[in-house]
């Protein structure tokens, strides 16, 4: 144990090394220049990834909405205080007529005052009156003009003024309109007498402003619908950005700077450290509370904890010398199919997760990175999870490659690319990467399967095949035994698929447990042909030869490199269960002095489901087939599994495995189908004579 320890602790400073120079060296605090605006590139630059050009899309951007008129509106409240003002003039100059119409001029101070206070008087021109009092500045001598005309004439003019007014502005008049409207002409269709009209041109030259307004609010509607449309700029992975010898320009520089080769000697550059080591914090900190939460490493052998380490630091590296290609090349998905066929599911996502996200910092990579790994690598699990025989191999390989193909694909499609010849190029590449990484992962099986001591569904499944060594000697020199352990294993099995138990393991235990028999074959039931050799024993000698079979399986187990947890099935299938027919013979023979010890197994007592369910299917097999002919109405197949069951619970043989009472029911109903099927009752055809 204290061992384990010191070597987790190295395994975990090597770890944090790993990580910490992967990243250190990795793309995002790469190699980078002291360069400016103005200088002149030392080399020619590629885009190392795929690059906005913000500058040349800013500029596309501006070149549309150059191309957009703005939209205008027209503002009646110009019209109508033009017409007002017009309209206050000549009712001003009325007013003006009608005063001196009656007072034959018109005074700085009213009569009636001036005479009061006995004052001169001081008349004043029309003309210099209505100028005062007009907000319309005209030329000094159209005043003068419209104080000759008569009353008449005023109301008609006025008349004439707010036609033509009303003429031009339903035009809908813009700042450039003004100066080319043709005022004369529109002066003299309106029937503006000769003598008036350079006053008429002059007024309604001065009246007219633009009445078309733009619209702000619908304009900016306008543009942002426009700009919408914009498809960025990028620069394309592998594209050269500048040539060696060119000037460094400000869109040349803004794109360096993306690609981080420029040397950013500021707070934000440095601020980037302190990011990155804020995130692997987090990190770090998540894996030790999952750890603890779900107490997974507990649950994991000082082996399986060691390949964890090691495959991560495996895929560290291989992600740092991939560091120059593209994201489709990483096979990040080796590490989570290796996990979950050596140890289990939830633990490779858990470490797929880490190292997408730790592989993102070192590659400086984007969404299209994160999304890209996280999905392949997750739906690879989900895809080799049950992979169980070899010939499924190349299925979940298509399914795997076709999964990486696809996400790749969609992801170019979601962000606006063309589907042309690189991305469908790049498409079957991500194919064949996901083909290579299952290669991989099971052509190196076999070395994880020995240097750790692991059983994989592979391995379990090879042991299945009848042209295994101990199985060809069972078949061979023990045919019933072979044949009781072929039903063993098919019994277990289906109830194992009914618990949520492993089926495969629990197969391949109902086929080796009883491989012990093969070293005193003839003294078991089921091989014999003539006589029992047990009738010329004392009981103790028998229980003694039976006893032996757990022993000599095992170690026949270990001769023929059986895993360990087929081993652990061998001497725990019969548990601390008593061979009562030899105790009670003994019993019988001896008196009540006997020792149960003598006539008991050495156990373990099952520690697994998979080992309860092969005990359970050995002995229910075994006593069914021995009272196949008692079978009846009054004793039926459920009823020997109910008692056999029920009888291993009294003897406390299941207590100490995690099975539920729900799972012996599922359990029951399981073996009494399956022993249905095999020992049902025949029907007796008649002999027919023969004449």
């Amino acid at each position: 144990m204290k061992n384990e320890r010191k070597w987790t602790l190295i395994l975990v400073c090597i770890v944090l090394i790993v990580t910490f120079l992967s990243i250190s060296t990795g793309n995002l605090f790469g190699k980078r220049l002291n360069i400016q605006i103005g200088d002149i590139s030392p080399q020619d630059f590629y885009a190392p990834f795929r690059i906005e050009n913000t500058v040349a899309t800013e500029r596309k951007e501006d070149q549309a909405l150059l191309m957009l008129e703005p939209i205008y509106i027209k503002n009646e409240n110009i019209k109508e205080n033009a017409q007002q003002e017009a309209k206050l003039l000549f009712n001003y100059a009325i007013s003006i007529k009608d005063v001196v119409d009656k007072e034959g001029m018109v005074w700085d101070i009213p009569p009636s005052i001036t005479k009061h206070f006995n004052i001169s008087l001081t008349p004043i021109e029309p003309a210099q009156v209505l100028r005062s009092k007009s907000t319309i500045t005209l030329l000094p001598i159209h005043y003068e003009t419209l104080m000759l005309a008569s009353r008449e004439q005023l109301v008609e003019l006025e008349e004439r003024a707010i036609f033509i007014l009303e003429e031009f502005f339903s035009l809908g008049l813009h700042e450039s309109d003004i100066l080319t409207l043709d005022i004369q002409q529109k002066v003299i269709e309106a029937g503006v007498i000769e003598a008036y009209q350079p006053f008429m041109q002059d007024l309604i030259r001065v009246q007219l402003s633009p009445n078309m307004q733009i619209d702000f609010e619908a304009t900016k509607t306008l543009q942002d619908l426009a700009l919408s449309t914009i498809e960025p700029v990028y620069v394309v992975q592998g594209e050269k950005i500048i040539d060696r010898g060119s000037k460094i320009t400000d869109e040349v520089y803004i794109l360096l700077q993306k690609a981080g080769e420029i040397d950013n000697s500021n707070a934000e550059y440095y601020l980037q450290y302190v990011g990155v080591a804020i995130l692997i914090i987090i990190l770090f900190s998540f894996s030790l509370y999952y750890i603890k939460e779900s107490k997974v490493i507990e649950k994991l052998a000082f082996s399986q904890q060691s390949l964890l380490f090691i495959v991560y630091i495996f895929m560290v590296i291989v992600v740092r010398l991939l560091i120059d290609l593209p994201y489709i090349y990483i096979p990040l998905n080796i590490a989570p199919m290796l996990i979950v066929l050596l140890i289990e599911k939830d633990i490779a996502i858990w470490i797929h997760i880490i190292l997408v996200m730790l592989s993102t910092i070192i590659h400086n990579g984007d969404l299209n990175f994160v999304t890209y790994h996280l999905m392949s690598g997750i739906i690879s699990v989900l895809i080799i999870t049950n992979m169980q025989e070899r010939k499924q191999m190349i299925r979940c390989a298509s399914f795997i490659g076709v999964a990486q193909a696809t996400v790749h694909l969609s992801l170019c499609l979601l962000i606006g690319m063309p589907l042309s010849g690189v991305v469908i190029t790049e498409t079957f590449q991500a194919f064949g990467v996901g083909l290579l990484c299952v290669v991989i992962v099971i052509g190196s099986l076999p070395f994880w399967e020995s240097t750790f001591k692991f059983v994989t569904p592979l391995q379990l499944l090879e042991l299945t095949n009848p042209n295994q060594p101990l199985l060809k000697r069972l078949l061979l020199e023990a045919t019933g035994t072979y044949y009781h352990s072929l039903l063993v294993a098919n019994i277990a099995e289906a109830a194992a698929d009914e618990i949520g138990a492993n089926p495969l393991l629990t197969r391949v235990g109902g086929y080796y447990h009883d491989i012990g028999k093969l070293t005193c074959s003839n003294y078991f039931k089921e091989n014999q042909v003539l006589d029992n050799p047990h009738d010329h024993l004392d009981p103790r000698s028998s229980a003694g030869i039976i006893v032996s079979h757990v022993t000599s399986g095992l170690e026949l187990a270990t001769e023929y490199n059986l895993p360990q947890c087929v081993k652990d099935m061998i001497i725990q299938h019969h548990g601390k269960g008593v061979m009562q027919y030899f105790y009670v013979k003994a019993q019988n023979m001896e008196g009540e002095n006997v020792r149960l010890e003598d006539f008991q197994y050495p156990g373990p007592r099952p520690q697994t489901k998979e080992a309860a369910l092969v005990m359970l299917a050995d002995v229910v097999e075994a006593t069914v087939r021995s009272m196949q002919h008692k079978l009846g109405p009054d004793l039926t197949v459920e009823d020997v599994v109910k008692k056999m069951i029920k009888q291993k619970l009294d003897e406390g043989e299941l207590s100490e495995c995690p099975l539920y009472i729900s799972d012996i029911n599922k359990i029951t109903q399981s073996f009494t189908k399956m022993l249905n099927g095999m020992y049902h009752e025949r029907i007796e055809y008649p002999e027919k004579n023969v004449k």
